[in-house]
């Protein structure tokens, strides 16, 4: 079985920026068939391994790293992946119905996405997912077999796990149930980090001290995993072995994504700052119009005609305060200088109604007036 499956044109989409890793499989010592199928097209990375013997364990493992690479979420997302892993197990029922492989065959699955300082997971079976963090090695998925069930009640030690004459049953498994539960979750990643994804031809060999010394002396996760096929060769290779070692090496862990926080808290508040100052401004604003409107001053033209107007003199922001004007009969000629002029500075009143009664007593008192001239009308709109 090749390594990892061939990318399809729509999964080419997701191929982008990736953490550093290496990916690889290998027939052991005893298989005469690798029936363990990888996939390492970042950021998706799985795990396979196949049940059911020759001509369908590598069959079942196969079409089920297919279905995960179509169905897998672009972006890292627990859920999505869940999902994409039950379309795998709907593919390797769906393989079995169509006379693909044989009846019985099935796969366990491991698979991770990986992108700025997120992992998920989604995994079902014994394939494991490992993370070294500080030096020290943690088995971050549960084994869904007899074994890992009786280590988890505490019945058996994981030593007498290693030894136990049911450690190779399974318990949950692609391919055995059409309403399969996968186990899924969300970690953050930070920079130093290394994960670990394999199947139990490593782990039935090799133990987690022995694993951890390997991952701690090999920077170079090709030559980690290297190394770690080694190791369960040299142990008996009594089954197929596959490994994925990724490392995190970018400041995309939580750090970055607290950075991230904090930063888009900032973008949060400057945003509601300037909200709450565009309704301040809006409202004092309105409040501004609302007083202007029930305002008025009186205004003069450059050739003597005066004018009632509703509203305040000048302009605000390049808005006008002025609502309405009324042109009256009352000319520059008909008052005194000295009315004349305050009238230039366009005087302001409380109301309409005010400016009308300044300008009748302007009027009252002008010189065309005590000359025994005709009054001129009241203004009129």
């Amino acid at each position: 079985m090749s390594p990892m499956s061939p990318m399809s044109p729509r999964r080419r989409l997701m191929h982008r920026r990736a953490y550093p890793f290496a990916a690889q499989t290998n027939v052991g010592r005893v298989r005469a068939l690798n029936e363990d199928s990888i996939l390492a097209l970042p950021p998706l990375h799985a795990v396979a391994d196949g049940l059911g013997g020759h001509q369908a364990g590598e069959i079942a493992s196969a079409v089920a790293i297919d279905a995960l690479r179509e169905a897998a979420p672009r972006d890292p997302d627990a859920t999505g992946l869940a999902q994409a892993v039950q379309a795998a197990n709907r593919a390797v029922l769906d393989a079995v119905a169509q006379g693909i492989g044989r009846e019985g065959m099935g796969t366990t699955m491991t698979a991770c996405m990986i992108e700025q300082g997120r992992a998920v997971l989604a995994q079902v079976g014994d394939s494991r997912a490992y993370l070294l963090r500080n030096r020290q090695l943690t088995q971050i998925t549960e084994d869904h077999s007899v074994v890992g069930a009786l280590v988890r009640s505490g019945h058996i030690t994981v030593e007498e796990a290693r030894v136990h004459e049911r450690r190779s049953v399974i318990t949950r498994a692609l391919g055995t149930d059409p309403e399969l539960a996968v186990d899924s979750f969300e970690i953050s990643v930070l920079r130093g980090d290394r994960l670990l994804l394999c199947s139990d031809g490593l782990t039935a060999m090799v133990d987690d001290a022995h694993i951890a010394e390997i991952l701690l002396a090999n920077v170079d996760p090709t030559r980690a995993a290297e190394r770690l096929i080694d190791a369960a060769n040299t142990a008996g290779g009594a089954d197929n072995i596959s490994v994925i070692v990724i490392d995190v090496t970018e400041e995309q862990g939580a750090q970055a994504r607290l950075h991230n926080h904090h930063r888009n808290r900032l973008w949060l508040y400057a945003a509601l700052w300037i909200v709450a100052a565009i309704l301040v401004c809006a409202g004092i604003w309105v409040g501004v119009q609302r007083y202007a409107e029930r305002q008025a001053y009186l205004r003069v033209d450059s050739a003597g005609h005066i004018y009632i107007c509703r509203g305040v003199p000048g302009k605000v922001l390049g808005k006008t305060l002025t609502f309405e004007t009324i042109e009256t009969s009352v000319t520059a000629e008909m008052l005194t200088s000295t009315d004349l002029t305050n009238l230039r500075l366009s005087p302001t009143y409380d109301s309409v109604d005010d400016a009308r009664g300044a300008l009748d007593e302007m009027v009252a008192v002008s010189p065309m007036l005590n000359n025994n001239e005709t009054v001129p009308e009241q203004p009129v709109p």
